[in-house]
């Protein structure tokens, strides 16, 4: 097999992403007497590397898209729990995941599949081929994987996978990969850090300048997107009755080496993150907006809680509203900074802060 099993085990979560512009499907509001016709224009489907939209996506995050097959999908499909493990803890509390263990691969993962295990054989092959080339990486190369759901759509917060020490060392070693396991399809959003030459904030990375929208993908059924592990992006969405059931791979490079060199196991340790890097004071989620419009497609588009799609703009706005609520636990024990650190942003229980060898 291409990949090395990593043989490693510890608890761990999460979460999704990528973006540009695509008419998805028009929506029809009534607004007392009125009809109203939206074009819901702020949805990228990821259809096809083909697709100028989708290059221009998969260029500006690095990103890849790459076939999974149907025997494989039907074979998570059919694994994966009817009730998952975990919440994310978000403060949302929409998301569900159940992570595998550090010693699976797809193949263990599939329980059995007794239509064609010759084919599965040949998807799980495919699959894993797939990402070393995407990464140019044929050795030496493993990945853990996580289902996850939507229970009600609440946007997530912008985020990163893994704690900024890890990033800072070792991020050109990790990937994302997102797919879905159902005709649902799957929903990211997406954000890029500016460049130094456009960033107006200030030295801090953190106040000034103007907020940055997302942008939203679409995943489709048979897809899967690739993504640096650095990227910051937020799940959320759900659409159809499954919740968007899903699978989210951590992939990491010379994780043997790794571990040998500086007695760390890289697929032990993602952790979503939702401040800043240089101000832990802050959420990401101040500067990186939900995108425009997007706001719009609750209760229409996609499903939301019945108390959520009764609620105003200003009542009610994705991200927007998860920050006023984290804002407020922050000013509550701002004393304390070690408790809102393990309280907020630690998701595996471990340790807030990472030391990185």
């Amino acid at each position: 097999m291409v990949l090395v099993k990593n043989k490693h085990s510890s608890e761990s979560i999460d979460s999704f992403s990528s973006t540009i512009h695509a008419n998805i499907t028009k929506h029809i509001y009534e607004n007392e007497n009125d009809t109203v016709t939206k074009n819901a224009d702020i949805i990228i489907d990821l259809n096809s590397t083909s697709c100028p939209k989708v290059q221009t996506i998969l260029s500006a995050y690095k990103g890849h898209l790459v076939d999974v097959g149907s025997c494989l999908l039907e074979g998570l499909r059919n694994t994966a729990p009817q009730q998952l493990a975990a919440r994310v803890g978000d403060y949302n509390e929409n998301l569900f995941y159940e992570m595998q263990d550090n010693d699976k691969d797809i193949s263990d993962i599939i329980t059995h599949d007794d239509n064609n295990p010759q084919q599965l054989q040949e998807d799980i092959d495919a699959f894993e081929s797939s990402i070393c080339a995407s990464l140019q990486h044929t050795t030496n190369l493993t990945y853990r994987g996580s289902f996850m759901r939507t229970e009600s759509t609440i946007y997530q917060p912008a985020h990163v996978d893994y704690d900024y020490p890890i990033l800072e060392r070792y991020g050109d070693k990790l990937f994302l990969a997102f797919f879905p396991l159902t005709q649902e399809g799957a929903y990211l959003q997406l954000w890029q850090e500016p460049s130094s030459a456009e960033d107006d904030s200030t030295t801090d990375g953190v106040s000034g300048g103007e907020p940055i929208p997302g942008t939203v993908v679409f995943i489709p059924y048979g897809k899967m997107l690739i993504m640096p592990s650095d990227t910051i992006h937020g799940g959320g969405f759900k659409r159809g009755s499954s919740g968007n059931l899903r699978f989210h791979l951590y992939i990491a490079l010379e994780e043997e080496q790794v571990r040998k060199d500086n007695n760390i196991t890289l697929l032990d340790h993602p952790m979503n993150k939702y401040t800043e890097k240089h101000d832990r004071r802050h959420e990401l989620c101040e500067r990186f907006v939900d995108a425009e419009g997007l706001e719009s497609l609750l209760g229409d588009y996609f499903d939301v809680e019945p108390e959520a799609s009764n609620a105003t703009n200003n009542d009610f706005n994705g991200a927007s509203s998860v920050k006023s609520l984290k804002l407020d636990y922050q000013n509550a024990i701002e004393t304390d900074s070690a408790m809102r650190s393990a309280s907020h942003v630690n998701l595996f229980g471990l340790s807030d802060e990472v030391e990185v060898i």
